[in-house]
């Protein structure tokens, strides 16, 4: 479950799969490096004057004029239907605005063809032809196909990205980072760290493995810090949002997220935690326990090692101890990192984002050691 993360919340975050934060906030949110809701509100005040024209228009024009409309309105409705697919399987979270967007879009379409119908049987005769109707619906289709080839989501940037690069590409995102809290005595111990020990930069999450967030900001983080782990140190820890192992939390939220943590501990006692946490976060909705020994016995896990240990006191030990650390360290949902102490609730909404903290970390780190008094 993310937190709100300050500027970035809008009113209508409202879970896990509700949030305009998580589809606004995304690579899909741009066309043309302008907003998508601008295109939309562009499209919706043409679509408004050309309602007004008609309004203002008599004789054999009125039909055009309306055909215009159901023109315009068909365009909003196609590109609406899209950004839905993309929403719903692309980002897999609703944006409760576009969906009120996307309702209107289709009042305005069935409205703009209602009125052509009851106007064609006054117009002249094969007017307009069927070709010019199927040319038009050829451009509005070739358009969406167009929207869907120009607005890939942004992966991360290759090679390094410096603190010049993120001020001058993102400067909302820089501002917001550095004014985010750092919690001092944040520490790498525990959990299963990947990286050098001696990495400018540390970051410790805090995870669950059947938080959809998570999934999303484990992929996000692995994406931007690609193979070469020498500028970030990566630590996981548990934080499941069940009050089964987390007395922090006074719900269920997650049903099975306490057992899938245990069985990442398990995987962890054999070398496997990276591999294992791939598939849990890949099947979040299969964590039940002969999932999760199934699980293990595709990488190649000692069964009955592993089915021992699902039920050990100190697998169980070993997420109390996560937990415990997390709650004091702050953190109340997930995913949180700390990256060099610096408390990030909810992660990011951009896959770049984490390339960015970075490297601005590793400058603030320049910074610091710059001013540190030469050893004799």
């Amino acid at each position: 479950m993310a937190a709100s993360q300050g500027a970035y919340t809008s009113f209508c975050d409202i879970s896990e799969r509700m949030s305009c934060d998580v589809v606004l906030g995304s690579s899909y949110a741009t066309l043309l490096g302008v907003p998508v809701a601008g295109w939309g509100m562009l499209a919706f005040l043409a679509a408004g004057a050309i309602a007004l024209a008609l309004a203002g228009t008599r004789g054999d024009a009125r039909l055009r004029v309306a055909m215009m409309l159901a023109g315009v309105s068909a365009a909003i409705l196609a590109v609406a239907i899209y950004f839905f697919a993309v929403s719903s399987f692309a980002i897999g979270v609703a944006c409760p605005l576009c969906l009120s967007l996307d309702a209107v879009a289709i009042s305005l379409f069935a409205t703009s063809v209602a009125i052509v119908r009851a106007l064609r049987p006054t117009a002249p005769a094969g007017w307009p032809s069927t070709r010019v109707l199927l040319g038009f619906g050829g451009a509005i289709a070739a358009g969406v196909v167009a929207i869907a080839a120009i607005q890939r989501p942004q992966a991360a940037e290759s090679g390094d990205v410096s603190v010049a690069d993120v001020r001058e590409r993102d400067p909302r995102f820089y501002a917001f980072y550095v004014s985010q809290p750092v919690v001092e005595n944040v520490t790498a111990e525990g959990g299963y760290p990947i990286g050098p020990a001696d990495a400018p930069v540390t970051v410790v999450e805090f995870t669950d493995f059947e938080c959809p967030y998570c999934a999303r900001a484990y992929q996000d983080l692995k994406r931007a810090l690609g193979s070469d782990h020498s500028a970030a140190r990566v630590v996981v820890r548990n934080f499941p949002l069940n009050s089964d192992c987390n007395p922090q939390i006074q719900t269920h939220v997650h049903s099975r997220a306490c057992q899938a943590a245990v069985a990442g501990e398990c995987a962890g006692a054999q070398g496997k935690f990276r591999e294992y946490q791939n598939i849990l976060f890949e099947h979040q909705d299969a964590l039940d326990t002969p999932s999760l020994i199934g699980y293990a016995a595709r990488l190649g896990l000692d069964q009955t090692e592993f089915e021992r240990c699902l039920s050990s006191p100190a697998a169980a030990a070993a997420v109390a101890e996560d937990v415990a650390a997390g709650a004091a360290f702050g953190v109340t949902s997930t995913p949180t990192f700390f990256i060099n102490g610096r408390r990030i609730s909810g992660g990011f909404q951009r896959p770049e984002h984490y390339q960015y903290a970075v490297a601005i970390e590793r400058d603030l780190v320049a910074q610091a050691n710059a001013k540190r008094p030469a050893q004799p």
